[in-house]
């Protein structure tokens, strides 16, 4: 199915959950660099405008919640997939920062990676 198809799905659900990692490369030296991975648990919704908001389950009512945007943008790219090992998710790929290398190559500096599924990150199950 197309993303804004697998959104809609993933907004029917009572509970998604939603991942997001920073990685990249310390800039000409190909070194890689990663952050830890933060999962929130909670639904997704379209507000009014358009954009796809994720809003997190918090206690004591607190607000946690990430706008994701605007489905059709080259940055993010959006992209979404479906298997029983992974479940329905859509992944929003966002290159904040670049460098040309060698011969006119641009290496993506610093990445943010965020992923919208209905299965919990098996490192989170028991």
């Amino acid at each position: 199915m197309a993303v804004p198809d697998d959104l809609n799905r993933l907004a029917a659900q009572d509970v998604v959950y939603l991942t997001r990692r920073f990685s990249g490369q310390a800039g000409n030296s190909g070194l890689p660099i990663a952050s830890s991975t933060e999962v929130f648990k909670g639904r997704l919704r379209q507000a009014l405008n358009g954009d796809w908001v994720f809003n997190a389950f918090t206690g004591q009512n607190g607000v946690v919640g990430f706008v994701l945007g605007t489905v059709g943008s080259v940055n993010p790219l959006w992209n979404s997939s479906e298997s029983p090992a992974s479940g329905l998710q859509v992944t929003i790929t966002t290159a904040f920062s670049s460098v040309v290398g060698g011969v006119g190559n641009v290496i993506p500096v610093l990445t943010e990676v965020i992923v919208v599924t209905t299965l919990i990150p098996i490192d989170f199950t028991d």
